[in-house]
């Protein structure tokens, strides 16, 4: 008689348990992925992705000038100017100076020129007024264009319309006396003591107070037109390649981006 073992069923019920889990964890897994699919379309948590690109944003560093990009790190101020007079140790006297400028701004939006005016702050930054000033003697901003504009934030200018290998001597940076409140000019760098002709205008109303601790120190303020600023063409934000307009000046910018606005004339005013 052939003996029926205890254990001979076993392995018949084995399978069957195994076949069962098997497709109940391909279910869970079938499961699991049409969550995801759904949550990834239907984004049913608006405000926490909101919260977290702001966050993002607000914390990534950028700078300025050509592979830097200026970030929004750290709180906004009311961006109002706080004037603080330097006085000079020997004699005890106001530091003197200023010297102001008309820009001549063309092709803005919709097609509109206007002047803007500038006056400078040697109280604030003595090293990067003077150095600014020789470059206004020398007519060195002719025709430049606004090559970067980032909305409510800065335009962007100071590559020469023609190429040239002048001024690339970075000047020393100052101490940062004053905040980047809205209309103040200040210095592009790449990094410190790395000054040396691209400017930038704030624009943001808030103000752009983050700036000050990434060592960037304004040189003056536009104290008339800050209107017409508003209106330099920003249709191209930052594309415009800054290695090619140092390369080939307006020749590249013409032909690539024709409606950038751009600084026809400048003058001192007496």
């Amino acid at each position: 008689m052939t003996q029926v073992k205890l254990g001979g069923v076993r392995p018949t019920a084995s399978r069957k348990q195994q076949r069962y889990s098997l497709m109940k964890i391909v279910g869970s897994l079938a499961l699991i992925g049409c969550l995801v699919i759904f949550l990834l379309q239907s984004d049913p948590f608006p405000d926490v992705r909101k919260a977290a690109v702001r966050h993002r944003w607000e914390n990534k560093d950028e700078v300025l000038d050509s592979p830097r990009k200026l970030g929004r790190k750290g709180e906004l101020l009311s961006g109002k100017i706080k004037e603080e007079k330097k006085e000079d140790p020997g004699t005890g006297e106001v530091t003197k100076g200023c010297r102001t400028y008309v820009f001549t701004l063309s092709s803005l939006n919709g097609g509109n020129d206007g002047e803007i005016v500038i006056e400078t702050k040697p109280e604030w930054a003595p090293v990067g007024v003077e150095h600014f000033h020789e470059l206004m003697t020398d007519n060195f901003y002719q025709d430049a264009k606004f090559f970067r504009v980032v909305d409510d934030f800065i335009v962007q200018f100071g590559i020469p319309a023609t190429p040239s290998k002048k001024y690339k001597t970075p000047v020393k940076d100052d101490p940062v006396t004053q905040t980047n409140a809205r209309g103040t000019i200040t210095y592009a760098t790449s990094g410190a003591n790395t000054r040396t002709t691209q400017m930038f205008i704030n624009t943001r109303k808030g103000g752009n107070k983050f700036l000050d601790n990434q060592g960037f120190a304004p040189i003056g303020v536009v104290t008339k037109g800050m209107d017409l600023v508003d209106e330099i063409y920003g249709g191209y934000g930052e594309k415009p390649n800054q290695a090619k307009i140092q390369r080939m000046g307006n020749e590249y910018l013409d032909k690539e981006f024709p409606l950038l606005s751009y600084i026809a004339e400048t003058s001192e005013q007496e």
